[in-house]
């Protein structure tokens, strides 16, 4: 859309249906702006313009600084998602499994969880890739508080009625095996703010070439939720336990098949749920194109089953087919 060596503006849009709904739906127009003060600072906005009236609102605006100290090889500053796990750092117009697995929506919500805050990310004296980020944020995961620009008058802000701050930490360890294997941990905490969460998450990918390489990858939580969790009340000391497992293969620069599972269960109500399914991406023309369908076997939906298909595309350096 706009590339200016220094400054890109990008636009991205979809369309999908489900067999569970008859009607198409939009997840609204997203603006992406990436930019470059000066070679170590970069800053960045996500802005999605919704279709159901809700106005403009904010997915992410943060300032990032590389190498500022000698202790410190970055940190960042603003509304962004924490460094808290895979999935909910990522934008879903990048996942090849078109949308988040119900056991991270369940904790992060379904358009993943962002917040006012500050991190800070170190790296070990190791021989492989390595890191540990921590993170100050104004708030936890399930509190649904967005920013948005309705009143343009209004000092930008958040409404607060729990008190003090979340505090994430993750200590992220990268090898390559072989050649081209690399894999990944990552051991993730939070706690404050009445919710507390401890997480591990495992990516192995091998690749045979730029557009060719097969992926696992995986999340599981242990999260005590609190008395209130997306709007919806618990039990105060309800603990959410939810995990993924992908297996992909990205077998040429258009197309991408894998396998997801699906878990979460509540440990007071009792409720869990066990899901299965197929997923596939498919870019015709180039990477700013991708056609996604997704086949899940799910026993909280009708008739237990529901097959989904959605078509993304942008216009600008931002990309919806990641390789």
């Amino acid at each position: 859309m706009y590339d200016g060596g220094n400054i890109s503006i990008s636009a991205l849009g979809n369309l999908s249906i489900s067999s569970q709904d008859t009607a198409f739906r939009s997840h609204g127009l997203e603006m992406v702006i990436m930019g470059k003060i000066n070679p170590n600072t970069m800053v960045m906005a996500y802005v999605t313009n919704h279709l159901s009236g809700e106005g403009s609102t904010a997915e992410e605006f943060y300032a990032n600084f590389e190498d500022p100290s000698y202790f410190i090889s970055s940190y960042k500053i603003g509304y962004f998602r924490p460094n808290f796990g895979i999935v909910n750092r990522q934008h879903e117009h990048t996942y090849n499994f078109m949308n988040s697995p119900k056991s991270i929506s369940r904790l992060f919500g379904n358009h993943g969880w962002a917040s006012l805050g500050v991190s800070s990310q170190f790296t070990l004296p190791l021989k492989w890739d390595n890191y540990i980020n921590i993170s100050i944020l104004q708030d936890s995961f399930g509190e649904d508080i967005n920013l948005n620009s309705h009143n343009h008058s209004q000092v930008i802000s958040s409404s607060d009625t729990v008190g003090g701050f979340s505090y994430a930490a993750r200590l992220d360890q990268s090898y390559f095996i072989r050649k081209s294997t690399n894999i990944a941990l990552g051991l993730n905490y939070l706690t404050g703010r009445d919710k507390e969460s401890m997480s591990v998450d495992f990516v192995l990918k091998s690749r045979a070439s730029k557009y060719q390489y097969f992926l696992i990858q995986t999340e599981y939580y242990s999260s005590k939720i609190s008395s209130k969790n997306h709007g919806i009340a618990f039990h105060p000391d309800e603990e959410l336990a939810s995990g993924y497992a992908i297996v992909g293969k990205q077998f040429d620069k258009k197309y991408h098949f894998g396998f997801i599972a699906d878990y979460y269960s509540y440990r007071l109500k009792g409720e869990k749920s066990i899901a299965l399914g197929l997923y596939g991406a498919i870019a015709p023309f180039d990477d700013s194109t991708v056609l996604r369908i997704k086949f899940m076997n799910e026993p909280d939906v009708i008739d237990g089953n529901y097959l989904a298909l959605s078509v993304v595309w942008s216009v600008g350096s931002h990309k919806p087919q990641r390789y």
